[in-house]
This record gives structure tokens, C-alpha cells and sequence, in this order.
């Protein structure tokens, strides 16, 4: 019976051929972090002066005196004290869990978190919407671990909803994207130092198949469970390949100049009626840049591109327009 199952599969991976390699490589990862809006405080401390001036909540919900946020490596208290851990400058986090995988933290000088306490809800927009296979969330938990609800919203109006979710709290749990990032207390400005703690953590999201060939226009967070203060910080999503993307369609897609240098403009002249996207891509189908399309056309920054060919895709609904440009 084993040497009978061995060599039904073996027929099997043979006849595949070809299509066996191209399934491998569409498995390749390719995540892109979101630009979202939707944040509702800002806990990160930056720039000289209080923890107050430069923040317009805590990380973790605690007693007067014993409530902290995090620090930017700019910050500086009012007695001169400097943090000798901190987020990165850049706000671009690579995870320590996946290899490949990054989270980019909106700016410190404003909101970066949606912060939720009690039993509570709210909403991030994706700026961009992206068909993916993987929604990946940054997130944790002050005064204990948070449980809540992930509902993702696609742009046709449909829904998944991932209940039980669950973010550890910030201190010594497992699975965490990046650790060591010190804190300071929020009323007294006292910084804590720590290349352990606090921690933030990923929160993997597999997409159904049939959702695939969506793109996510929304992501709703309903905290379920009193104890806790999460924060939502930062959103990724493994994307979606280009070779498993939506049904082909001509919107009369004109890419120019060509070849392109500096600027690379993408029109539609039979443009779709509803809100649509054009994304730049790599012959590999790696996501390079993603824009909205605003009257029929869209724009790429292109001069820090190596020469050579590439992709354009617009994208509206379920239908797509593809072409091959060429930066010079």
C-alpha cells in the first residue's frame, strides 16, 4: 500500500510540471505594509519636553503614576534624560517572527494607534485598498492581554470576521514582532530602559480563498472584553500575487512617457465607474508602489527604479488591465 501511494504521487507532482513550479513560486510571500487612517491617539513620546506635550494617551491604561508610552528615539525629558531603547526612527518595524515580514508605524507626531479600552470598537481604512492571501495586525495589550474581533471589509460590500482574537500583554509575551523598546511614565517623565520588554506583537490573519479576489477596504476591531487596553498599531498584508488576480478587462490603459525616467503616468481612457487602483509591480509580480486612481489616471515616483521593464496594473472590482512599461 506504501509503494502504491508513492508512486500515485509521483505521477502525480510529474503531470503537474510546469503548473507545480508556478504554484511554488505564487506561495513566495510578498507583504506590503497598509497605509491606513482611523487612529485615534497618539502614545508615542517624541521631540524635548513632557511625555504630555508630545502624546494624548497611554500605552496601558494604568494608575496615576503608573501609566507609560512609548518613546521615539528623539525624545528627551524635561531633565535631559534620553531613552537608550526606543522604536526605530523610521517607524519600520522587521519582524523577529517572519522573516520578510515589516510594519510601518504611522508618524510619532501624531495619532499611531488605535487605542481601545473597556468594551469598545473602532475602524482602519485602508488608504489604498490590495487584494491579499495574509492580513497581518501589530498590535498589544496594556494591563493585561486584550481579546477582540477582527471584521475585514472588502470593497464590494462582503465581510470575514476572525472572533477570539487575542493581543498578549506588553510585558513577557510570546510571538512578538519586535521586543526591547523601553517606555517612560506619562506623569513624571521617569524613562525605563529594557532590551526585553515592552513588546509588540503579530497577528496572523490567513484570508479565505474566495476572498482572495477581494480588496480590503476596511478593518473593524470590536474589543469583546472588558480587561485590557489594546493598540492596533500597524497593518500588513501578504499580497496577492499577480498571477492569481482578478478577471482581465480593457479600461484602454495608456502608460507614458516611454520609456520613463522620473515620472511614470498611467490612464485610463474607458475608466471604471467606481473607485479604482494602480499598482506597480516587478516581472516577479512583487508590489513595488500602489496609487489611487483620481480622474481616470495615477502617477509613480520612478527615478529611484533600476532601469529595465516592468508592470502596471489598474485595477477596479473584480477586473483588471495589465501593461509592461519600460524605465529607463
Amino acid at each position: 500500500m506504501k509503494k502504491t501511494s508513492t508512486l500515485v504521487a509521483s505521477l502525480f507532482l510529474a503531470a503537474l510540471g510546469l503548473a507545480s513550479a508556478t504554484s511554488a513560486r505564487a506561495q513566495t510571500a510578498n507583504y506590503l505594509p497598509l497605509a491606513v487612517t482611523g487612529f485615534n491617539q497618539d502614545v508615542v513620546a517624541n521631540g524635548a519636553g513632557a511625555v504630555t506635550a508630545s502624546t494624548t494617551a497611554d500605552v496601558d491604561g494604568g494608575a496615576l503614576n503608573n501609566r507609560f508610552t512609548f518613546m521615539a528615539p528623539s525624545f528627551v525629558s524635561p531633565t535631559g534624560a534620553v531613552p537608550t531603547t526606543f522604536l526605530p526612527a523610521s517607524g519600520l518595524i522587521s519582524s523577529a517572527a517572519t522573516p520578510g515580514l515589516t510594519f510601518q508605524l504611522a508618524p510619532y507626531t501624531a495619532s499611531n494607534t488605535l487605542r481601545l479600552a473597556d468594551i469598545n470598537s473602532g475602524v482602519l481604512t485602508v488608504t489604498a485598498p490590495q487584494p491579499a492571501r495574509e492580513l497581518y495586525l501589530l498590535v498589544t495589550s496594556g494591563n493585561g492581554a486584550s481579546t477582540f474581533t477582527v471584521t475585514v471589509g472588502y470593497t464590494d460590500n462582503s465581510s470575514d470576521v476572525f472572533a477570539g482574537q487575542s493581543a498578549a500583554d506588553w510585558f513577557g509575551g510570546s510571538g512578538f514582532a519586535i521586543q526591547g523598546i523601553g517606555r517612560v511614565n506619562r506623569d513624571n517623565n521617569a524613562i525605563t530602559n529594557s532590551t526585553s520588554d515592552p513588546r509588540l506583537y503579530q497577528l496572523r490573519l490567513i484570508l479565505p480563498l474566495t476572498s482572495q479576489v477581494k480588496t480590503i477596504r476596511t478593518i473593524t476591531i470590536n474589543k469583546t472584553v472588558a480587561t485590557g487596553v489594546l493598540n492596533v498599531m500597524a497593518a500588513t498584508i501578504n499580497a496577492v500575487p499577480l498571477s492569481t488576480r482578478p478577471a482581465r478587462a480593457d479600461f484602454g490603459l495608456h502608460a507614458y512617457p516611454s520609456p520613463a525616467t522620473d515620472v511614470l503616468t498611467v490612464r485610463a481612457q474607458q475608466p471604471a465607474a467606481g473607485p479604482a487602483w494602480v499598482r506597480l509591480l516587478d516581472l516577479d509580480g512583487r508590489l513595488l508602489q500602489v496609487q489611487t486612481v483620481q480622474g481616470g489616471r495615477a502617477s509613480f515616483r520612478c527615478e529611484s527604479l533600476p532601469a529595465g521593464l516592468y508592470l502596471v496594473q489598474y485595477q477596479a472590482g473584480s477586473q483588471s488591465q495589465t501593461l509592461r512599461v519600460v524605465k529607463q
